[in-house]
């Protein structure tokens, strides 16, 4: 599963939980944070210090194309599904990926690629992803279009920006790639959660974080609730298989 799409639209938490879930399901996953300047899934210590590659140390177009290939081959070793996050609209990644025949390649070894597409309610947000598509830098076969409460402007709601992106043709219907969407609610008590050192899904369990304390009662119903309505989400979109 590749991350693409421009920037600050809640794509790296989207690949957090959904790795998260994968394991907590009992699936084995590698993560995979490409983001030389600014830790993205790897801020997850709490699943990357036990599931994550080694992030690369320079951004040297020629080192980032090898660690996608080492990642990938480490994957394959593993039998474990790849989540990837490298930084927002990576144009590295996009070039390796048509370059290598990463589609083709992924599919042949028996790890197909799942592209996880970031998109908020501006209008840029849209036009990135057609022109990714479009050029054929990145097309794989099969599609998540995240929308993520998170990017939505303060004041605005969710359903008012996000509903007419669900209905529309250019990223319902894309040549060559099966698509769906998937909706990521906000979870309001996030902060608190980064900063116990827990996973979500130990955070709603109710188990001790740095501090020595879980997190209190209210807190650990938000979390708990939010992971399910991710994984209700999941479901009614029929996209299990899609997922780590």
């Amino acid at each position: 599963m590749v991350k693409a799409g421009r920037g600050n639209l809640g794509g790296t938490t989207a690949l957090a939980i959904l790795s998260e879930i994968a394991l907590h399901d009992g699936r084995r996953v590698l993560m995979a944070d490409g983001d030389v300047r600014n830790p993205g899934i790897s801020q997850f210590k709490a699943i990357y210090g036990k599931r994550g590659f080694p992030r690369p140390d320079s951004e040297d177009i020629a080192h980032l194309k090898e660690w996608y290939t080492n990642a990938f081959a480490a994957a394959l070793q593993n039998e474990a599904s790849l989540v990837m996050d490298v930084g927002g609209g990576d144009r590295t990644l996009e070039e390796w990926a048509s370059e290598d025949s990463l589609v083709d390649a992924a599919d042949a070894m028996g790890l197909p690629v799942t592209g996880l597409f970031m998109c908020g309610p501006q209008a840029g947000d849209i036009d990135y992803l057609l022109k990714l598509w479009k050029t054929g830098l990145f097309l794989p076969h099969r599609g998540v279009i995240i929308l993520n409460d998170w990017s939505i402007p303060v004041g605005h709601k969710p359903d008012t920006l996000f509903t007419p992106l669900c209905m529309d043709q250019r990223l319902t219907t894309v040549s060559g790639m099966e698509t769906a969407i998937l909706r990521i609610p906000k979870l309001s008590c996030m902060n608190e959660v980064l900063a116990s050192g827990l996973t979500f899904h130990d955070a709603a369990e109710g188990k001790a974080g740095a501090s020595g304390r879980p997190l209190d009662p209210m807190r650990r119903w938000q979390v708990g609730n939010w992971i399910s309505k991710i994984r209700e989400n999941i479901a009614n979109e029929g996209i299990e298989a899609w997922l780590p």
